[in-house]
């Protein structure tokens, strides 16, 4: 008996550990961070056009650089505050490589514009409802979407509320 409350005490305290980077910012503007570079989720060239390319830049206090997590179900929509467009999967690809853009909201069949946290901590993958894929960068500094990786150190984010 005690052991059965003591682990639904641990899986209850682990679920809301891993639900911490997104619900606390869920609804405020924040940089989403690209761990090892320290650079953060932006639109090439500041762009306000719908299919502009996602890369990641050097921290600015730019709006084409924040972005709002809001909670759709089980996942998020990431709005880009210059802009008001969305995160995307480019023509909701599930190859891995694919692009990740800014699109408008679509009202229906916008799995590839949800997105959710995949593992648990401040530091985590932001992963493709759709596609299953994750976000990483390339050697250009791209956006695009690879098979989760736990040694890929080019995967992980973290949110940070933007001032």
């Amino acid at each position: 008996m005690v052991r059965s409350i003591w682990l639904g005490v641990v899986a209850a305290v682990a679920f809301s550990f891993a639900g911490t980077a997104g619900a606390q910012q869920e609804g405020k503007w924040v940089k989403i961070v690209h761990v090892p570079t320290g650079k953060v989720l932006a639109l090439a060239d500041d762009s306000e056009d719908a299919g502009a390319r996602v890369v990641v830049a050097k921290d600015e206090a730019k709006e084409a650089r924040q972005w709002k997590l809001e909670k759709d179900g089980e996942h998020y929509k990431v709005t880009n505050r210059k802009t008001g467009k969305v995160l995307d999967v480019f023509e909701n690809s599930k190859d891995e490589g694919g692009q990740i853009i800014q699109w408008d909201e679509k009202t229906e069949d916008n799995a590839n514009q949800r997105w959710g946290w995949d593992g648990s901590g401040e530091e985590r993958r932001l992963k493709s409802k759709d596609s299953g894929l994750v976000l990483d960068v390339d050697a250009e500094d791209k956006v695009v979407q690879k098979k989760s990786d736990e040694k890929a150190k080019t995967q992980v984010w973290k949110i940070v509320e933007s001032k």
